[in-house]
């Protein structure tokens, strides 16, 4: 838009018109009586150097430009001032301001310029208003600027005299051009006042109506989904355009007509299609006219790009806006830039600028390419965070987008899909509802996520997608449900609601949500000790541990609550869940897969898990347990791309409730040894006077339970947190070396689990006393389950398991497998036949005497190794400490060889095998030489009747 255009859009079409310079050395203006006189002097003083302006309204005399001599306005006008020590850095920033004030308004678009260095901005009103008319709007969108905080020149608005510079000038500060950034048709009187209606004064309700502009006009400005293009930005960019602008003799009818099709689309579209049509020799008016009237009509858009190239070959090659645009209208439009939609659900959206060239406007995302805005995408779109994703074990960055119906969806993919040219990009996108119109739009759209991913990593640091709860970052944060705790650099804690991995987003909400209030919980703990519920006590510790654990190089322990129904066991299991979450869905059902369990303990990590009704465990799988629970990691296991993936870990107790003993069931399937002993910590909870008489004690404390929880957890971890981890390594280490001192007890080395169990429930329990997060004496429940660690210890005692106990147990269960030779003096030896093995020989026994008369002395057991190594394994038994335990006892007979015939002097003939040789001399197996003595005795009389 030329100088001249401009003043005559914005300028009353009758009164007198001022230009004035602002040099150096003083101010001068001029009046003119018509615009085009005014527009060359504009021009003209400009050429020569000077400092020029014009006023926006036309004045009554001359040589006087105050408001009170103004005949008619007929704009209502902003300056944004933009620079340093401005209120807009940028006139971009002054753009996006603007943008915002216009939406939260409503008001209609208006036509912007950018002055140089800041922006003037017009409402161009379809009637020249009377100052008294023209008054209370002005004043109305000042009063609405100021009560936004949109800050401008305050002067201006209502200032019917103010100047302005026009358009086609130069601002000497810099030596821009002053240009038309966005045109904007003319607005009423009426939709003017109706969104500036909060800020007008009562009397201007009954302001007459206009009726210059039809309901049907008005209606199709408003709901116009192709804003109109600037011609001469089109003209200049298109070449099939300019071409046909240029040539205009030899455009024939169906070109011509798809001309028609792109000025229908233009400001001023009946003077464009005349303008780009009259050098024709069949140039007709009304043709013309009548043409660009039915595209508008019965048409939803303007003429394609390829549309033009069907009706002109070639006529694009070399188009610099190739595939980037579908329609050469869109060359010469610019939308405004607005403010993110105030539903956006994150503080990103405005925290995070878009990134240049980008921009957001009411029609999506767009893309400014050589001043033309370029589609990007239809909806609104920003970055939420970026981090690893602890379940996936890659990077990911994750956006919200506005989807169309729907509203803010989650957008999440793998960092490296925005990686230049990725194959898979177009496909992540599809599957979370995406769908982009060809490659190159697909490819702006990756820049402009990468981009503003860029934006975002200035902005904010990474947050990862946790998959587990638990320490995090050195022990730097803790991960609680969809909340994570941070420790500062000063020492301070930080709480930030994060989102978890895409397999553990929906428990963490659901498991350690919150309830109630933390004074409320506190103040309950209480009846604790006013009822004597020490096992309580003690199961509140354990669960108030569980975060140290991981600083104790202990995996996991096994604390089994034993007893008959009445000592309220499942509500000491509540009660532990309850610091944490919500008890009933943090409490796990005894009925579970080896997988599932895994996953839940992987979940947990560094919080307490407790399993209810154990009692249902099957014996055989007692003795798994106990060791999955001790281990902390989960089996190996392979993705879908046969890689080891990374194994699920915990370190935190596990507490389980049942009506028969644990250590029952661990001698009953058979497989007990000192270690799986070791990991159960069994107490025995008594049947308690406050459950047996009734259940509406426990129904109670079951109700304020669900009612209040969630709430310590958090608190308790942000003192963890405030510690430190030297702090929390210094505060175990000095609870281990005062706890024997305090509590007058002692313990033994294979009781190390037991040991660090208990003191780390009576710190815990100590830590949270000081802290005021309980409110009862922590030391009696201590005390309680000390007193029971006798007969925890005669239990393991009765129990216990040696080398002798494996190899017996071995022996009888292969008794089908053995030989036995017994060797007299030089005679040859004999085999007992009627022990002959009925398929492999996995035991050889070698009896030795001097001579018939004499009792065997001596003797020594061959074991097929391999077979005796499986059968350990099977049996939870650890083949280096059997080895270990018989080199102690001086009894191992292994030949140098470590191979043996266990067939020879026998029917079976077989090769040598790997075999553990045990010598019968040591007490405990003296006893197989005595029945050896009777075998050999009973085989000679045998021998002696067949004779």
């Amino acid at each position: 838009m030329d100088t001249l255009k401009f003043l005559q859009r914005v300028l009353p079409s009758a009164g007198l018109y001022v230009t004035t310079v602002i040099n150096p050395d003083g101010r001068k203006q001029g009046f003119f009586a018509t615009i085009d006189e005014l527009a060359k002097a504009v021009l003209g003083l400009d050429q020569r150097g000077n400092n020029t302006y014009f006023a926006i309204s036309a004045f009554v005399e001359k040589g006087n430009r105050k408001q009170e001599n103004v005949r008619a306005t007929k704009v209502v006008a902003l300056d944004v001032d933009c620079g340093e020590s401005k209120p807009f850095p940028t006139w971009r920033e002054g753009l996006q301001a603007l943008g915002k004030f216009v939406l939260e308004l409503k008001l209609p678009k208006p036509m912007i310029v950018h002055s140089g260095n800041g922006l003037h901005v017009y409402w161009t009103l379809t009637e020249e208003l009377e100052p008294s008319r023209w008054k209370p709007l002005a004043e109305a969108m000042k009063a609405a600027a100021k009560d936004k905080g949109f800050e401008i020149d305050p002067a201006v608005p209502a200032d019917s005299a103010r100047i302005l510079r026009p358009v086609g000038t130069r601002n000497p500060k810099g030596n821009n051009v002053v240009k038309l950034l966005l045109d904007a048709p003319e607005t009423t009187v009426e939709v003017l006042t109706t969104s500036l209606s909060a800020y007008m004064v009562a009397h201007l309700v009954s302001l007459p109506r206009s009726t210059s502009s039809s309901g049907l006009a008005q209606a199709l400005q408003v709901h116009q989904e192709f804003p109109p293009a600037n011609a001469t930005v089109i003209t200049t960019k298109c070449q099939q355009i300019n071409w046909c602008t240029k040539n205009q003799g030899e455009v024939q009818e169906p070109l011509w007509y798809g001309l028609m099709g792109v000025a229908a689309y233009c400001q001023d579209s009946d003077a464009v299609a005349i303008s780009w049509s009259d050098q024709h020799p069949s140039y007709n008016a009304s043709d013309t006219l009548r043409k660009v009237a039915h595209w508008r009509s019965a048409t939803t858009g303007p003429t394609t790009c390829s549309k033009f190239e069907e009706l002109r070959p070639g006529g694009c090659k070399g188009c610099k806006f190739k595939d980037k645009v579908g329609t050469p209208a869109r060359l010469g439009i610019q939308y405004l830039e607005v403010a993110p939609p105030s539903t956006a659900p994150d503080r990103a959206a405005t925290d995070i600028p878009v990134p240049r060239p980008f921009k957001r406007t009411v029609d999506g995302m767009k893309m400014t390419i050589d001043e033309t805005d370029i589609d990007i995408c239809k909806f609104d779109i920003y970055p939420v965070a970026y981090g690893k994703d602890e379940s996936l074990g890659y990077e990911t960055v994750r956006y919200h987008w506005n989807r169309p119906h729907l509203g803010w969806q989650e957008l999440v993919m793998r960092q490296a899909y925005l990686t230049d040219g990725h194959r898979e990009f177009a496909t992540i996108l599809a599957d979370q509802g995406i769908v982009l119109n060809g490659k190159k739009q697909t490819e702006y759209f990756q820049l402009m996520l990468r981009s503003y991913m860029d934006e975002l990593r200035q902005k904010r640091a990474m947050t990862n997608m946790y998959s587990t709860m638990g320490w995090k970052d050195n022990y730097s944060q803790f991960v609680i449900g969809d909340t994570i705790l941070r420790r500062n650099a000063d020492g301070s804690v930080s709480k930030e609601a994060i989102t978890l991995a895409a397999t553990s987003q929906r428990l963490g909400h659901e498991l350690w949500g919150k309830a109630g209030s933390l004074d409320a919980w506190v103040a309950f703990s209480a009846l604790l000790e006013r009822t004597n519920l020490m096992p309580h006590m003690f199961a509140l510790g354990v669960s108030l541990s569980a975060p140290f654990y991981a600083f104790t190089g202990l995996h996991g322990l096994t604390v089994s609550l034993y007893g008959p129904t009445g000592g309220g066991k499942t509500l000491a299991q509540y009660w532990q869940q309850s610091v944490w979450g919500t008890p009933e869905k943090l409490h796990f059902a005894a009925k579970f897969t080896q997988n599932t369990l895994f996953s839940r303990m992987g979940l947990y990590c560094h919080l307490p898990m407790t399993i209810d009704e154990a009692t249902m465990v099957n014996d055989k799988e007692v003795g798994d347990f106990l060791y999955w629970v001790s281990q902390g990691r989960d089996k190996a296991r392979l993705n879908r791309n046969a890689e080891e993936r990374d194994a699920r870990t915990w370190a935190s107790p596990t507490t389980i409730s049942t009506n028969k003993s644990w250590a029952s069931k661990l001698i009953a399937s058979g497989l007990d040894t000192d270690a799986q002993m070791a990991r159960l910590l069994e107490v025995s909870v008594p049947v308690h006077p406050m459950f047996v008489h009734g259940s509406e004690a426990g129904r109670k404390v079951y109700q304020f339970l669900t009612e209040n929880h969630g709430h310590v957890g958090h608190a308790y971890l942000t003192k963890l947190l405030e510690l430190g981890p030297d702090g929390i390594r210094a505060t175990i280490a000095e609870a281990t070396a005062t706890f024997q001192k305090r509590y007058k007890c002692k313990f033994a080395g294979a009781e190390r689990y037991w040991e660090q169990a208990i003191i780390l429930a009576d710190l815990s329990l100590s830590l949270a006393h000081q802290w005021g997060l309980i409110a009862f004496d922590h030391t009696n429940g201590i005390e309680w389950v000390l007193s029971q660690m006798g007969a925890i210890r005669r239990a393991v005692a009765d129990n216990k398991i040696d080398a002798f106990d494996l190899l017996a147990d071995y022996l009888n269960e292969c008794a089908d497998t053995q030989v036995q030779v017994f060797h007299t003096g030089a005679q040859k030896p004999t085999m007992d036949y009627s022990r002959i093995p009925r398929g492999e020989i996995r035991v050889r026994f070698d009896f030795y005497r001097k001579n018939s008369a004499d009792s065997i002395d001596r003797g020594t057991i061959m074991v097929d190794r391999t077979h005796f190594r499986r059968w350990l394994a099977q049996h939870g038994a650890d083949y280096k400490t059997f080895i270990n335990e018989f080199t102690e006892e001086n009894v191992l007979a292994t030949p140098k060889s470590q191979k043996a015939y266990l067939g020879k002097d026998t029917p079976v003939k077989l090769g040598q095998a790997y075999v553990i040789g045990v010598n019968l001399n040591h007490p405990r197996l003296q006893g197989m030489l005595t029945d050896a003595d009777e075998a050999v005795d009973n085989l000679a009389y045998g021998q002696l009747k067949v004779v």
